[in-house]
């Protein structure tokens, strides 16, 4: 790796002297190295800036900015003091030597020079420059990892806090409701203890719908879940679940308008994971559906023979930045702080990795603005066949 870099090195010659940069020149590009060429000071900063070689070849006597300043300007700035210059100069004095060290120079010849003396020189620097190349490499690629980290961690906490935050609600019911039921017990008529045992089951179900799709989301991540797609009557299953949560006390003055055609063909899928596919949605739709307003469910034929659910309800719209961010589990923090809310225990990102796994999609409608439209592609027997 190192020979390749060597190269591939770029090194800046600056001479006032055409016969001296031809020279060095001569000696340096039968080593592969591309040569750049200045022949003055403030030529030589200005290539630095624009172009910054691998080392530089730099004459003491220059016009305009002596050799000493341009080392020392380049030296002391943040970007440029890691490349190595060599200082060339007539002068065989040591006070001359002590100066352009003491400016910063990593090395000096003294004309005449010996062109092995030259090359054995620009060779050991740049190794040296590479080296340090690597090192700074290698210290922004563990800085973006760590960074990566640190987000990642962030992500984990917030996720945590909306899931924690979510399983409480239903906790607090079911603890709320027991604690009537204890409260009310000798007094408390048979019609009142079925109410409070219906929020208690409720809730519940719930919990473990939140549950599940925290266990089920790492597998299907991972593809470690086994889907077994089975004929299913799509509109029967989809009836039962919108029954259930139309017996919901709180989604009673929520009116629904369903057009289920019954020329489609059933549905091919994992039933047990579809039918919590449409619970997580169906939930999500009913709980950010104000009151006295709808929800459309409505099935087409899709592509190829599968079939198109589309759920729609009135409420608050998702923007179309975060029409895919909904599906997303690392965007979920990002939709709280922006006002929408996420689906509880991450039920749409449940969905989405659900569907996928059966051959399938969901997403939100981009064509619709006003409202929230889901659109879920169901396979079929056809549809995979064909797809296969």
């Amino acid at each position: 790796m190192l020979d390749t870099l060597k190269q591939k090195a770029k090194v800046l010659v600056v001479d006032d002297s055409q016969e001296s940069v031809d020279l060095l020149e001569y000696f340096l590009k039968p080593a592969g190295y591309e040569i750049l060429k200045a022949y003055d000071g403030a030529a030589a900063l200005e290539i630095v800036e624009n172009n910054p070689p691998d080392i530089i070849l730099l004459d003491v006597m220059l016009p305009k900015v002596n050799g000493y300043e341009v080392c020392e300007k380049l030296k002391k700035r943040q970007s440029t003091f890691h490349i190595p210059i060599i200082m060339i100069t007539v002068l065989k004095e040591l006070k001359d030597k002590i100066k352009a060290l003491e400016a910063g120079a990593d090395d000096f010849l003294t004309k005449p020079f010996d062109s092995v003396e030259l090359l054995t020189r620009v060779r050991s620097l740049l190794r040296i420059k590479f080296y340090y190349d690597e090192i700074i490499k290698r210290n922004q690629e563990l800085e973006r990892q760590k960074e990566a980290l640190m987000r990642e961690d962030l992500l984990k906490k917030e996720l945590t806090n909306l899931i924690i935050h979510d399983m409480k609600n239903p906790l607090f019911v079911i603890q709320g409701n027991i604690q009537m039921m204890e409260m009310n017990r000798p007094a408390a008529t048979s019609q009142e203890s079925e109410i409070y045992t219906q929020r208690i089951a409720r809730s519940s179900r719930s919990l473990l719908r939140m549950i599940l799709n925290l266990l089920d989301i790492s597998r299907l991540e991972q593809q470690k879940m086994e889907i077994e797609p089975v004929l299913t009557d799509l509109n029967s299953l989809v009836s039962d679940i919108v029954e259930s949560f139309k017996d919901i006390p709180e989604h009673q003055s929520k009116s629904v308008h369903m057009k289920l055609r019954e020329d489609l063909s059933n549905a091919f899928v994992d039933k047990n994971i579809f039918e919590r596919v449409l619970e997580n949605c169906l939930n999500y739709v009913f709980q950010n559906t104000p009151e006295f307003m709808s929800i459309q469910l409505e099935t087409t034929p899709g592509e190829n023979g599968s079939i198109l659910l589309r759920i729609s309800h009135d409420g608050k719209p998702i923007p179309a930045e975060f029409k895919d961010k909904i599906f997303l589990k690392n965007a979920q923090p990002e939709l709280k702080k922006a006002g929408y809310k996420p689906a509880r225990g991450l039920g749409l990102i449940f969905c989405r990795l659900a569907m996928e796994a059966q051959g399938g999609k969901i997403r939100l409608d981009p064509q619709v603005s006003d409202r929230n439209s889901f659109l879920l592609e169901i396979p079929t027997l056809k549809s995979m066949k064909k797809n296969g």
